[in-house]
């Protein structure tokens, strides 16, 4: 694959899985077995093969149903994609055990893609979990 194309493959992650909450691209858009690591992911942060990730993002989306990723940066070489993104979002059902508090949330992240034969194959998300549950009023400084 073209390096242009690894980053059309990334790129398509935010503008038609997330973006456009379109679940059943998850089949043309991972391989098989795919492995999904995100902290969001409750209990372990995993998700594996097309039915588990498929269920992540459909619990997602019904938590934040306005959900909104914005890319920031955007980084690739060979194979691998790095983005920084922030995405924005309104909590609408519970989540990570916190009630429905109607907050609207920005919770900058990344994420890590290993692309193979025009599918991810991995995806590494990084965010601040402790950061997201404050937004949500799960736990308060004391300053």
């Amino acid at each position: 694959m073209t390096l242009e194309e690894v980053k059309a493959v990334a790129t398509s992650y935010f503008e038609q899985l997330t973006n456009k909450q379109d679940v059943g691209y998850v089949d043309t858009l991972f391989t098989d077995d795919i492995a999904f690591y995100d902290p969001a992911i409750v209990p372990d942060g995993e998700a594996h093969g097309h039915a588990e990730v498929k269920q992540f993002f459909s619990v997602f989306f019904k938590v934040f149903p306005d959900v909104h990723f914005e890319i920031d940066d955007f980084f690739a070489e060979g194979n691998k994609v790095a983005i920084r993104f922030t995405w924005t979002g309104t909590h609408k059902t519970e989540f990570l055990g916190i009630e429905l508090k109607e907050r609207h949330v920005s919770v900058p992240g990344i994420d890590i893609f290993h692309i193979e034969d025009g599918k991810i194959a991995e995806v590494r998300v990084a965010f601040d979990r402790g950061h997201l549950i404050e937004q949500l009023g799960g736990i308060h400084h004391p300053f």
